[in-house]
């Protein structure tokens, strides 16, 4: 036997500069180690080949040779070397970034203990969280604790009315409703998108997880000095803040939850019985007086008016109509003693161009009207012919005895009018986000491949099921601003094209802030003469126009080489042998070959296994949707799938209950027998091939998108 090792030359990095001594601590026979590498069997083994070159082989194929040399990257000092992940290069036309990991922090992971000295730690799960305790608050020592929580994981999660959104997960603080002797700050990191100047951020607080108000903020950048008491800890003025999207909180206790929302700017104040006014900052033409008595106690009465784009506009009616700003007097639904009024600007087209005003039917420029109050959405009414309208320096005055949201239009076709401010209001709520376009590649053999396509927020991209599934990261995209539900459709082209027409095979998806927005795509190379490269574009449309706008994100990819897993002259038995009896293999590597014999013998019975391990049905149809075409790579990603959600938690013995729990006794019991006396010449003999099969026959543990296994290539 021949055996070549190409390790660094070929993947241009360090196989096992991952695997830190500490990393396998405290660590029994069945936990599953994210960061075992091929080169750990062979540092155990010297060069022996008798047992593990002819259990592993890996098979590099490639329409041609290639000879990759590794040129070393210069690393900014922020982050750690590890952290540079090869991607495909950038041009001028596209939208890629170096993908470089989030900084390495060291910090809490859930909680940390202060006491009266105070303290600061940073999340170093999460960059730009960071919880500060000044000294001299803590009356005693406390652990503190901090998570973030997926709204949906609430009993009630926050009302968001339309037009608002959360800016980032839930954050649940600990103790609950613990009072500090002075004030303390929670930095928190968002992903709202504030580029257009009409939305804020607002903080919502819950003592119970019931009942959400709003948190106000008593404390200014002045008194942050004072607030440190003497502490050495820098404090980022808020627009440095701002740029780096960190919301800072200040509060003198814990309540059980805070929650980030991005709105439309509101101007908000204590209106009583004497009556007073409110004027939008944003648009100060607009107003809402409020006479004395309108109200008979002192209540808080908010004023929002929101703009509308230009472009949105002409995006969606061209210049069938005009808007004004979208008044809206918070809380809605409210009845006034007496009528208060309101002054709005006139579209621009009413502007530019006055006419007699009218009444009634006879004039373009209508009054549209909703009342819908809470989180349930708007239905506007035309109610121009029962509300009579005073013109003044581009404004139109009115009164009304209800607070509602009020929008004026010139609209040429008035039956029409509220169905284009339907068809415009939908677009206009829309909560902008920025997020960024991750895709993920492998090479099935030379000339087919397949994509994942991802919209993330704040997802840890070494999440993914891809990274467990040997997909390898070729291209990332800069923050691009993304709307709430926007569609988001794939166009494919260069070297790559799809393998199946978009009627086959949809190349779409919505994005959901905070959710797995994932598209998967099946491509092949169009000239094996050339080299597998290509560049998508992510549009509204699902038309690529000659208008730009309706491009989000341009990105190049290369595809990675082919890379194919074989057990090759293994039966069942055989491999059974090596596990128990090869001493070559530690109790790691052992649990690790333990679930590929599992996977083998599966067969149909996956997906009960599946259910007996708590997976969703949309887990089980997304493993069936993504491996079509083989049972043994259905089970594979399934136990791919339970190893990573378990972590630490994924003990052979759970997994052995479950498959006894579905009358697969079998299975476990070819494991747990004696195995059969095996010669080390039948290991060599290699006389047939099991499976072909990819690199999701392995456990994260031993192939990860980072730790790039070492070649062993066996002739």
């Amino acid at each position: 036997y021949l055996v070549l090792y190409v390790g660094d030359e070929l993947l241009g990095m360090d196989g096992a500069r991952y695997l830190k001594l500490d990393d396998l601590k405290d660590q029994d026979d069945d936990f599953l180690s994210p960061k075992k590498t091929l080169r750990d069997f062979e540092s155990g083994m010297g060069m022996t080949c008798h047992c593990l070159c002819v259990c592993l082989c890996v098979c590099v194929i490639c329409a041609t040779p290639v000879c990759l040399q590794h040129t070393p990257v210069p690393l900014p000092k922020e982050y750690d070397e590890d952290s540079l992940i090869p991607s495909s290069p950038a041009t001028e036309t596209s939208d890629n970034v170096s993908p470089v990991a989030s900084p390495i922090h060291t910090g809490f992971l859930v909680s940390f203990m202060v006491d009266a000295r105070g303290g600061s730690m940073r999340g170093s799960r999460h960059n730009g969280l960071r919880v500060i305790i000044p000294p001299r608050t803590c009356a005693a020592p406390t652990r503190i604790t901090c998570r973030l929580v997926k709204p949906q994981k609430l009993t009630t999660p926050p009302p968001l009315v339309e037009g608002e959104g959360l800016a980032s997960r839930i954050i649940s603080l600990g103790p609950s409703s613990m009072q500090f002797l002075g004030p303390v700050i929670v930095e928190i990191p968002h992903f709202a998108s504030l580029s257009r100047g009409d939305r804020e951020l607002v903080v919502l607080r819950s003592e119970n997880g019931s009942v959400w108000k709003e948190h106000r903020n008593r404390y200014g950048d002045d008194v942050l000095e004072t607030i440190l008491n003497g502490m050495d800890e820098d404090l980022e003025s808020q627009e440095e803040l701002e740029k780096k999207r960190i919301r800072r909180i200040i509060s003198t206790d814990f309540p059980l939850y805070f929650a980030v929302v991005s709105r439309i700017q509101q101007e908000s104040d204590l209106i009583g019985p004497e009556g007073g006014q409110l004027t939008s900052k944003l648009v100060p033409q607009v107003q809402a007086i409020f006479p004395d008595t309108a109200v008979t106690k002192r209540v808080r009465l908010g004023l929002q008016a929101q703009p509308i784009p230009d472009e949105l506009l002409t995006r969606q009616l061209g210049n069938q109509a005009t808007f004004s700003p979208v008044v809206t007097v918070e809380p809605r639904r409210r009845k006034f003693h007496r009528p208060i009024g309101l002054r709005i600007c006139l579209p621009p087209s009413w502007r530019e161009s006055p006419r007699d005003a009218g009444e009634g039917d006879t004039t373009s420029l209508r009054l549209l009207c909703s009342v819908i109050g809470g989180t349930a959405p708007a239905q506007w009414e035309d109610i121009t012919g029962t509300t009579k309208l005073m013109y003044s320096h581009n404004c139109a005055n009115f009164t009304t005895n209800v607070s509602a949201r009020f929008w004026l239009t010139d609209c040429p076709r008035t039956a029409e009018a509220v169905t284009f401010a339907n068809l415009l209001y939908r677009e206009l709520m829309s909560v902008p986000y920025m997020a960024k376009f991750v895709v993920f590649a492998k090479m099935n053999d030379a000339r087919e491949g397949r994509l994942r396509c991802y919209c993330m927020t704040d997802d840890k991209i070494d999440k993914t099921l891809e990274l467990h599934e040997n997909f390898s990261e070729v291209a990332r995209s800069r923050d691009i601003e993304v709307m709430e539900g926007m569609p988001l459709h794939l166009e494919c082209s260069g070297n790559l094209v799809p393998v199946r027409k978009t009627t086959q095979q949809p190349r779409s998806f919505s994005f959901q802030a905070f959710r797995d927005n994932r598209l998967p795509v099946s491509v092949k190379v169009r000239d094996a003469n050339k080299e597998a490269t290509g560049f998508l574009s992510f549009l509204r449309k699902s038309t690529k126009y000659e208008d730009t706008q309706h491009v989000l994100c341009n990105l190049n990819i290369t595809m990675p080489p082919c890379v194919k897993w074989f057990i090759i002259g293994l039966s069942v038995e055989t491999v059974i042998y090596f596990v128990f009896y090869s001493a070559t293999v530690n109790a790691i590597e052992r649990t690790e070959l333990k679930i590929t014999v599992i996977a083998e013998q599966l067969g149909l019975s996956w997906t009960e296994l599946a259910r007996e391990l708590q997976f969703s049905v949309d887990d089980i149809n997304r493993i069936r949707v993504e491996n079509p075409n083989s049972l043994l790579d259905q089970s594979s990603a399934l136990l791919n799938l339970w190893v990573s959600r378990e972590g630490k938690k994924a003990k052979m013995e759970n997994l052995y209950g479950a498959l006894k729990n579905i009358d697969r006794s079998d299975i476990v019991k070819s494991l747990e027998a004696q195995a059969p006396q095996v010669l080390p010449e039948a290991l060599e003999e290699g006389a047939c091939r099991l499976a072909d099969r990819d690199s999701t026959l392995l456990s994260p543990s031993v192939i990860n998108g980072k730790n790039r296994l070492q070649l062993a290539l066996i002739f």
